[in-house]
């Protein structure tokens, strides 16, 4: 069967993918998305919300252990592991029933199947017996969003049993008792916090001198300061030579030491998808971390555009989400010019990251490190959640805030929280960077009492070098 009626066909319906499809339609095109496993991509189906379920699970134990010092008495917890993943289950497709319910509504067709770009102008789709299904010829433009897998380590190839990769511990029927983790970046941070919380004796394997290597180093220390007091065991500048895995996992590192385990969790980042797709008969052109793009996200073949984690950026799923509207939005104004204004370039030092450990962590901008390297003077300014009264009453006053700015002209460069809620203050500043507010328009704003977001301004006013409610040695 031989479509030739779309303008624009989405290949992959993550949140970059699904995002693009519903704008599309909403501006009048017709439009069909291609998924070869299930709507929501990654993201919700192995990734941000089945995890953020489970660590909500794993918080949700913390509050009853804590229940005393706020005068509840209860009982010792009973921690039932697949019923947290039953109820990850339920989340997850309530979820995906609602992206179908979008699609359908902004009249997207769905296709179910695997893409394959057979030309420039052709998208064939298989089924899971790769038997041709539909081919959709000559669309007005085509859209790669085909998300990112997990990468492997060549020692430690995954079995789904003893070697994991987060799509496996995700769907674990019990609570490992000793767990290792390979890599210290947010995915296995995350799942240190997780599987910490609910009695795990977890280990940690990090190549590089820190944890969180990509944030700032005050947030890595802070985090590594916190886990350790939790009972998990950190390792950095590690590096694996060996491994054997029987009825145990055993770990020999470069310094003679041997780690051992139940399992072993690989967390070393994610690859794009890539293969099978067809890309060198479209004659895209593609590097090792991805389909090289512009910067209106087209491919070496005008047509075809690429977001996401296909294109090695930051594989963050708003970052794919942001991008699939830039798709929309270039392409609208290449059919309809002067109809569509422009949507601002993204600009990637303004968007945020977050870290869903206890305490939780986010980012937004450059580093401290960073900052110094790209020249000129930088200060920082921090306020401890102690010195607030809203940290006080909900009995979570560990951690900080950390803004940096230019020294001479005040423009905010960075904001670092390790604390309470930091993925929802994170938000606060990103938007302070994103329209130019420098820190004295910052510092002048009246933030609501007792908050969280309190902390923001007592930052800047550290910056500005009056600080109301801490004293800065000076």
């Amino acid at each position: 069967m031989s479509d030739l009626n779309h303008d624009f066909v989405v290949i992959g319906a993550g949140p970059g993918g699904y995002v693009a499809a519903i704008h599309a339609a909403q501006e009048g095109l017709k439009v069909a998305i291609v998924e070869a496993r299930a709507l929501g991509g990654v993201c919700l189906q192995a990734g941000c919300i089945p995890t953020k379920t489970m660590l909500a699970g794993a918080d949700a134990a913390r509050m009853v252990r804590q229940a005393a010092a706020f005068g509840i008495k209860t009982g010792a917890e009973n921690i039932s592991y697949p019923a947290m993943v039953e109820r990850q289950k339920k989340v997850i497709h309530q979820f995906t029933q609602g992206i179908q319910f979008l699609l359908e509504k902004n009249r997207v067709e769905i296709i179910m199947g695997r893409a394959f770009l057979k030309s420039g102008s052709e998208v064939e789709v298989y089924d899971s017996a790769d038997q041709l299904l539909r081919t959709l010829a000559n669309p007005g433009a085509i859209l790669l969003a085909t998300g990112s897998h997990a990468a492997d380590l060549p020692m430690l190839k995954r079995d789904g049993v003893r070697i994991l990769n987060s799509s496996d511990a995700l769907n674990l029927t019990a609570i490992p008792q000793e767990l290792i983790i390979v890599g210290g970046g947010y995915i296995g941070c995350e799942f240190a916090s997780l599987f910490s919380t609910l009695g795990s004796r977890v280990t940690i394997i990090e190549a590089m001198d820190r944890l969180l290597p990509n944030m700032d180093r005050d947030l890595g220390s802070a985090l590594k300061r916190t886990l350790a007091k939790s009972g998990v065991t950190i390792l950095c500048n590690a590096r694996i030579a060996g491994a054997e895995s029987g009825e145990r996992i055993q770990l020999m590192l470069a310094d003679g030491q041997v780690v051992s385990g139940d399992q072993a969790l690989v967390a070393v980042g994610r690859k794009p998808n890539l293969k099978n797709l067809g890309l060198e008969n479209a004659g895209l052109k593609c590097s090792e971390k991805g389909i090289e793009v512009n910067d209106s996200f087209q491919t070496s073949a005008p047509h075809i555009y690429a977001i996401g984690d296909a294109t090695g950026h930051l594989a963050l799923a708003h970052v794919a989400s942001a991008q699939g509207r830039r798709v929309v939005n270039h392409l609208i104004r290449s059919r309809r010019p002067g109809i569509a204004p422009p949507l601002k370039s993204l600009d990637y030092d303004r968007i945020p990251a977050c870290v869903y450990t206890h305490p939780e962590i986010a980012s937004v901008g450059l580093t401290e490190e960073a900052a110094s390297q790209r020249g000129g003077a930088v200060r920082t300014g921090r306020f401890p959640f102690a010195a607030l009264g809203k940290a006080a009453a909900a009995g979570e006053t560990d951690g900080f805030i950390k803004l940096l700015a230019d020294t001479q002209t005040g423009k905010l460069l960075g904001g670092h929280i390790f604390g309470p809620h930091a993925t929802e203050l994170i938000g606060q500043v990103a938007l302070a960077m994103q329209w130019g507010i420098d820190i004295h328009q910052l510092a002048e704003t009246v933030f609501a009492h007792p908050t969280l977001g309190e902390a923001i301004g007592e930052a800047a006013e550290a910056l500005c070098g009056k600080p109301t409610h801490i004293i800065v040695r000076k």
